[in-house]
């Protein structure tokens, strides 16, 4: 809306005359011109703000994502990579008996995993038992089907199984659970409270990953 220049009673925007005195209200062609070029301005200082307040939330999400990949879903969690494998002594050798290898559970301290290693289709096929925290046995391949072929399995972390290679980790509760990607790849046993028993040929289908 127009204002009248002489009295200040405001006139429609298509009115040439103030209704109060009669004195004309039209706005001249410069004014115009004006009020768009400081509209235009105003717009211009707006932007940088905007996009500033755009780039802080891509960097949140990026952040909040970042935090659920690493430590949410199914207990995983991002740490750091090791690039060395554990030492051969650390693998204990198995024979089998009846196309089967048997492992006391006695053998199982806490939760702290046993690493065994099995001769097997013309490789040595590494494994790891453990006592996960809910007090279940697990049994695992020491590898996955994504870092397999890096041949540096995986160490523990208190409760947790990390990837020497990538250094995502799972939880003892999660071992033979989670399959796929970089997760152990599980092998099926048998727990009687006292026996702990792995088919051969279970293992000798891991042999692909050693």
């Amino acid at each position: 809306m127009a204002t009248c220049p002489k009295c200040g009673v405001e006139a429609a925007a298509e009115a040439k005359f103030c209704k109060a005195c009669g004195t004309g209200v039209q706005v001249s062609g410069h004014d115009e011109k004006k009020a768009r070029v400081l509209g235009a301005e105003s717009g211009f200082r707006r932007t940088p703000a905007i996009i500033a307040a755009a780039v802080v939330l891509v960097v949140a999400a990026v952040f909040a994502y970042s935090s659920y990949g690493n430590k949410g879903k199914s207990g995983m969690m991002r740490m750091d990579a090791q690039q060395s494998a554990l030492p051969e002594g650390s693998f204990t050798s198995v024979k089998a008996e009846g196309g089967e290898i048997r492992i006391s559970e006695d053998t199982l301290k806490g939760t702290t995993a046993n690493y065994y290693s099995y001769a097997a289709a013309g490789k040595t096929v590494k494994f790891f038992v453990l006592k996960a925290a809910d007090g279940t046995v697990r049994v695992a391949l020491d590898a996955c089907t994504a870092c397999y072929h890096a041949k540096l399995g995986y160490r523990q972390d208190g409760e947790n199984m990390i990837c020497n290679n990538c250094g995502m980790g799972f939880r003892s509760v999660d071992v033979g659970k989670i399959t796929g990607g970089c997760s152990p790849v599980p092998v099926e046993k048998k727990a009687d409270g006292k026996l702990i028993v792995v088919k051969v040929a279970d293992l000798e289908a891991g042999a692909k990953y050693f």
